[in-house]
């Protein structure tokens, strides 16, 4: 089993004494906005181009005796300007647990089509101004901010110039010859390949889920499974079993994860896009939110030609994540 450290880190809890995230148009208005530097962006994900992002403002603002602030948006911008949102890698209070794990603020922005139709100025001028007294602005270089993205990183920096406020454009960082975005690792992470995804995450990808029952046959087969709800939108990964881990009630179990419907029971109502099997677990997980980390596939879901030998598969893909892992848990919370 990987360290708690390791674990608590890739379920997002390794969280240090940090305040609450200000919800800006939400919140009161303070008496005397806070100076700070700023990192602006949906941060789905939060993956490692994103904490470089957050490191290189947090360098800056340390250098101005700054505060610095992460700024992002709920809902994320394409669910409300796409008509064909993006599946996300990190719930809203994900995000802004990993935000402030990386030593940030947090400031979070509703996203309207209102404000979608602003320009930079409306925006630090109307939306941010009242909130945070923003001296310097971290994005990336091909950040773009209002209505058909006019508001271009040069565009920011010509207009600050002016106002005592610095504009600074990042080249995102990259995983080999490809930089490190969200919309890699979605494409990483629905081809199956969670390995390549924890190496751009930084963590291995996960999803939380409510258990609820399922077909009720994994217990009669031998292998107990729990039939996990994740929320509709969040971005799974290729049909078929994957090795990784499960966190209920603050305790790390080991887990063969079968993603998708089983060929099988395809025309069953019941059956879940996700179940686990958590080795060693003992207990009742329905009605639990459980979480679930992809460590690496170890077989494409396919067909059987009968649910015998349906069952010995599935038991030789327990024994193989068992003798990798184990079957004792790991607490970290």
């Amino acid at each position: 089993m990987p360290s708690a450290r390791e674990l608590a880190r890739d379920f997002i809890v390794d969280l240090p004494a940090c305040p609450e995230a200000l919800r800006v148009g939400v919140d009161p208005v303070p008496g005397a906005p806070a100076p700070c530097a700023i990192a602006i962006g949906a941060f789905d994900g939060v993956h490692r181009g994103h904490l470089d992002l957050l490191q290189r403002a947090k360098r800056d603002a340390r250098e101005r005796g700054l505060a610095v602030v992460a700024v992002t948006f709920d809902p994320d911008p394409d669910e409300v300007v796409s008509a064909h949102p993006a599946p996300k890698l990190t719930s809203m209070a994900d995000r802004v647990r990993a935000l402030a794990s990386a030593g940030a603020g947090v400031a979070i922005v509703p996203f309207t089509r209102e404000l979608a139709a602003l320009d930079h100025i409306g925006f630090f001028e109307r939306v941010l101004a009242p909130y945070l007294e923003v001296r310097v602005v971290h994005v990336g270089a091909d950040f773009r901010l209002g209505a058909h993205g006019a508001s271009t990183v040069d565009v920011m920096r010509a207009w600050g110039a002016a106002r005592g406020m610095d504009v600074m454009g990042h080249e995102l960082l990259s995983d080999g010859d490809a930089p490190i975005t969200a919309t890699r690792i979605r494409s990483l992470i629905a081809a199956g390949d969670v390995c390549a995804a924890r190496r751009e995450l930084g963590r291995r990808p996960f999803v939380r889920g409510v258990v609820k029952r399922g077909r009720g046959q994994g217990t009669g087969m031998g292998f107990p499974t729990a039939n996990i709800e994740v929320p509709g939108g969040m971005q799974m990964p290729a049909d078929g079993v994957y090795a990784g881990f499960a966190l209920v009630d603050g305790a790390v179990w080991p887990a063969a994860i079968n993603a998708g419907v089983p060929p099988m029971f395809a025309d069953s109502a019941a059956s879940a896009r996700l179940e686990a099997n958590l080795i060693g677990y003992r207990g009742d997980l329905y009605g639990k939110t459980v979480a679930i980390a992809f460590d690496r596939l170890v077989r494409p879901s396919h067909s059987f030609d009968s649910v015998e030998e349906l069952i010995a598969a599935v038991n030789r893909d327990i024994a193989t994540i068992k003798k990798a892992y184990g079957d004792a848990s790991v607490r970290i919370a």
